[in-house]
């Protein structure tokens, strides 16, 4: 009788683990597309931060010509930080690549 419960726990127990790590390929997955097919405005944001309209529109802003307007991207530590976080994650999915990968 003891025998068949630790197998009983063994197989519940691999069962979480595989369901968890379904539930984890699908989630990873639909993430990367979200990635991929975000990619072209990423670059477009880049190629504003990187252009002179950027330091206009920052001007207009420092003027109180866009009250009631978000303006987080034309906070250069926010979109630099985004930069730095983008490449700090390139470079742990490329770890996890080597994860998955077993």
């Amino acid at each position: 009788m003891d025998g068949k419960w630790q197998s009983r726990q063994r197989v519940e127990q691999m069962e979480s683990i595989f369901n968890r790590q379904l539930q984890l390929a699908s989630e990873i997955r639909a993430l990367l597309e979200q990635v991929e097919t975000s990619q072209s405005a990423y670059l477009d944001l880049l190629e504003y931060y990187q252009s002179p309209t950027f330091i206009e529109d920052m001007d207009f802003a420092d003027r109180g010509k866009f009250k009631n307007l978000p303006c987080g991207v034309l906070s250069e530590d926010g979109v630099y930080n985004l930069l730095v976080d983008r490449k700090e994650l390139a470079t742990k999915l490329r770890e996890c690549a080597d994860l998955l990968d077993v």
